[in-house]
């Protein structure tokens, strides 16, 4: 198995998503792609990908169409190289025929600046189409979706690594931020923008974190599916209702590393409102106001966050979000604080959302080298943010 890969990466191409370069095609066209658990395709813009000019491409019969955030798109399925560049230590890592979506009806910021995608979820949310002729040289539109025949699920890139032996099936996430930092010093900036993500690995990196790991279960395997129990603010608590029932959501939340904030389910949203409000009235409004002073916001008065979530074998763990998680100062400009808590936003009814501020105060495993329905993510305490620079 080939040693793991220590990649940097950064949220300031896109503002609240963390991007790392790939290479794709022959000759190695370089792209900006966003790191997403909460999806599995591989995707790029047909610019700056043009699968004429690559000497690797074999275009397809198969479509795909997605969607993130509040956009949607349709990509060609072609299949040509997509690699990694080379990490301080010299580790590259390659598939030579991975299955690349080439997004043709480009929007605007689909990706925010990014060049497109890397879905690192389950096979389950690849899923493609057959069209009935080459998808690359008849550009169906969204109204000829209904032409194509279910192709069933494609190996996301995580999985085609890991099948050729390129990869352990695992990969981490060391990030400070969940909304790029605006500070008008732009070497602190500069820093907390930064970020570190292992491909194949993580818990051998122990620069990065402190401590031992708390492990949450993943108890479907299309998203990163968990079972958040309970919400715990000031002292009180709250239960989290499972899945409603016969309802289209596998589980009441999942982690996703492709969302900025954490999405509560709207009835929930208005309980830990609530559960913040009895630490202090102002708490709330302060929370649901679009941006804040942050010259009026003393972190030290404001309670952490515990999400209680099911972990492995049906056990019970509890994994907490400071307030400068939560809270992200000069988030969307200098001086102005941008909360991370916000009002529905999930697929389904009944589910939440736990993205970047999540991630953003621990360090964290997506570790699936258990074999299928055994997934856990672990997570461990940060290392120290007054040390060095977080380095690749």
């Amino acid at each position: 198995m080939a040693d793991p890969a220590r990649i940097p990466i950064t949220n300031t191409v896109t503002g609240n998503a963390f991007t790392l370069a790939l290479s794709v095609g022959t000759p190695a066209v370089p792209v900006n792609v966003l790191l997403d658990t909460g999806s599995s395709m591989t995707a790029v813009n047909l610019d700056p990908y043009d699968p004429s000019a690559d000497q690797a491409a074999t275009t397809t019969q198969l479509l795909q169409n997605g969607s993130f955030q509040d956009g949607t798109f349709i990509a060609a399925v072609v299949r040509t190289r997509i690699g990694s560049p080379p990490d301080a230590a010299g580790v590259a890592m390659a598939v030579p025929q991975a299955n690349l979506g080439v997004v043709y009806n480009i929007k605007p910021f689909l990706f925010g600046n990014a060049d497109g995608i890397l879905g690192l979820g389950y096979p389950a949310l690849n899923a493609a189409s057959t069209m009935p002729g080459n998808t690359w040289d008849n550009r169906y539109t969204a109204a000829q979706l209904g032409q194509g025949q279910s192709a069933g699920t494609l190996p996301p890139y995580l999985d085609q690594l890991v099948a050729a032996g390129q990869a352990a099936n695992k990969f981490a996430f060391a990030i400070q931020r969940s909304i790029a930092s605006k500070a008008a010093d732009s070497a602190m900036a500069d820093r907390l923008n930064t970020g570190v993500f292992v491909l194949g690995g993580g818990e051998e990196y122990t620069d990065l974190y402190t401590g031992d790991f708390t492990s949450v279960a993943v108890v479907h395997e299309a998203y990163y599916n968990t079972n958040l129990t309970a919400i715990q603010v000031g002292g009180r608590t709250i239960p989290v209702a499972p899945t409603p029932p016969g309802g289209a959501a596998a589980s009441n939340s999942f982690i996703d590393s492709g969302n900025s904030g954490l999405m509560l389910d709207p009835a929930l949203y208005q309980q830990v409102i609530g559960l913040f409000n009895a630490v202090d009235p102002t708490f709330g409004s302060a929370l649901q106001a679009p941006g804040f002073d942050q010259t009026k916001l003393d972190l030290i008065r404001w309670p952490a966050l515990g999400l209680v979530l099911q972990g492995p074998g049906g056990t019970s763990v509890t994994l907490t979000v400071q307030p400068k998680d939560y809270w992200q100062f000069d988030g969307y400009g200098a001086g102005t604080a941008t909360a991370g808590l916000i009002n529905g936003g999930a697929p389904h009814p009944g589910q939440s959302i736990l993205g970047l501020p999540l991630l953003a105060g621990h360090y964290v495993v997506f570790d699936r080298t258990g074999g299928p329905n055994n997934s856990v993510i672990k997570f461990a305490a940060p290392r120290d943010p007054n040390a060095a620079p977080l380095v690749a």
